[in-house]
Parts: C-alpha cells; structure tokens; sequence
C-alpha cells in the first residue's frame, strides 16, 4: 500500500490529516503501481525539525503508532529530503 504525505515540521502538534482517505487505499490502492501521481494524499504535521533525519524517525514513529502497525513495515520510497514523500507500507 502507498500513499503520499506533505510534511510540515516545526509544528504544535504531532497530526496527521485526511486519515479517512487510508481506507481508500485498502479498497484500491493497492494495485497501484509507480504512478505516484494517482496516489491519495495526507497532511503530517509534525513537532520535530529536518535535521539529521528526525522528522523522518518522527514520522514513522506516528504512522505507526496511529495505523498500529510495526515500524519496520513503514518505508520512505520517496522524497527523505523532501517535505513531499511517497510512504510504502507492507501489508
């Protein structure tokens, strides 16, 4: 299953927004294949800040946690550096 995310870092809170399209992706997004555009999109905010990868770790961390899901089951397959990603989790 992929999605896309916008990052914003140095937030207030921890939240991700639009977690109600998740259910899309477990009724058809998952044949998807390398075609990132068609992908549903959320927005993450996030407290930590961009360096040394922090708001990635961070963000694992939440998908994880809300999703309740395993870490090691959530990759970055696009855009580590960038504050659009591209996140594959294996089902």
């Amino acid at each position: 299953m992929k999605f896309k995310c916008k990052v914003i870092t140095r937030s207030s809170r921890n939240e991700i927004l639009g977690v109600d399209k998740l259910t899309q992706l477990d009724l058809g997004f998952k044949k998807i294949s390398n075609n990132f555009e068609d992908l549903p999109e959320l927005k993450i905010y996030l407290i930590a800040v961009p360096v040394d990868g922090k708001a990635n770790k961070e963000l694992i961390k939440l998908l994880s946690k809300e999703l309740g899901i395993s870490k090691s089951k959530i990759n970055i397959i696009k855009g580590g550096k960038s504050k659009q990603k591209v996140i594959e989790i294996d089902v």
